[in-house]
């Protein structure tokens, strides 16, 4: 469940340059605070998968802004698969974070259960203080990331502004606690068009605190998240995602393309809060 990064022009000037670009992002696209439900289906499974089916929901949350501590970012995958023995599996993965204004501190808690069993937990603290960002987890070594590293809400709030800008590619190193490493991420933006069918007819609560999606246009963005081990990022990529995104940071029509099976995630439910809202 990861989200989208750009590559800094100048790698030497390290934190500071991610300060500045923090803040000059918020300033362009600061997302609409919203609670968004997917509805998941199997798409596509490869010959090599031994997935037969699967349905699932995916429930996304962002808050926060310059008048909170920080964004807060909550997100729940639940899906029931079915193997081609015939066999039902259960998955459950909660991701929990918190990121400051500034962009210095990213904090996050990740749980995964499997048949109702939990099956993995990882939690950390990553820093970025006197020219060096450095994850801090339980009963494990310090580790030195990437200076240049950014977390999930500047790194949405970064595409935004390059989907806004115009551009048409984007890369950058991505921490968002979906796993231990870094990764670096590249995006590919398309021309703006109509919004996609499940966002011309989404539910929307509180639709008077955000923007309306029918009528409005959205880019198709397909990015793809390459591991990076030792400073090295490998040929191909461990995930690729594509959906369309709204002005306000919204997405639906979303592909989650993995190494055996493509997942679909239709739009189906959005309540919007109030801007600033903690």
């Amino acid at each position: 469940m990861a989200a989208v990064a750009l590559a800094l022009a100048v790698v030497a000037a390290g934190s500071v340059a991610v300060v500045r670009l923090v803040k000059s992002d918020v300033q362009a696209a600061l997302p609409q605070a919203h609670r968004a439900v997917y509805d998941l289906s199997l798409d596509h499974a490869r010959s090599v998968s031994e997935v037969y089916g699967l349905e699932g929901r995916m429930v996304v949350e962002w808050r926060g802004g310059p008048a909170c501590d920080g964004y807060t970012s909550d997100q729940r995958v639940v899906t029931h698969s079915l193997d081609s023995a015939g066999g039902v599996s259960l998955s459950d993965v909660r991701l929990n974070s918190w990121e400051a204004l500034d962009g210095n501190e990213f904090r996050f808690d990740r749980t995964e259960y499997l048949d109702g069993k939990l099956s993995a937990r990882e939690s950390g603290i990553v820093r970025r203080k006197g020219g060096k960002v450095t994850l801090e987890e339980p009963g494990k070594e310090l580790q030195t990331l990437p200076r240049d590293v950014m977390f999930p809400s500047a790194f949405n709030m970064a595409l935004t502004t390059a989907v806004l800008n115009g551009k048409s590619s984007f890369t950058r190193l991505l921490f968002d606690g979906t796993q231990t490493m870094v990764t670096s991420v590249t995006a590919f933006i398309g021309k703006a068009g109509a919004a996609p069918t499940d966002a011309r007819s989404v539910r929307i609560k509180n639709r008077g605190d955000g923007n309306p999606l029918r009528g409005a246009q959205a880019w198709p963005v397909r990015m793809s998240y390459f591991d990076q081990d030792d400073g090295k990022v490998d040929g191909m990529p461990s995930f690729e995602m594509g959906f369309h995104m709204f002005p306000n940071g919204v997405m639906s029509k979303l592909s989650l393309d993995y190494d055996d099976v493509i997942l679909r995630g239709d739009l189906a439910q959005i309540e919007y809060f109030r801007p600033g809202s903690c």
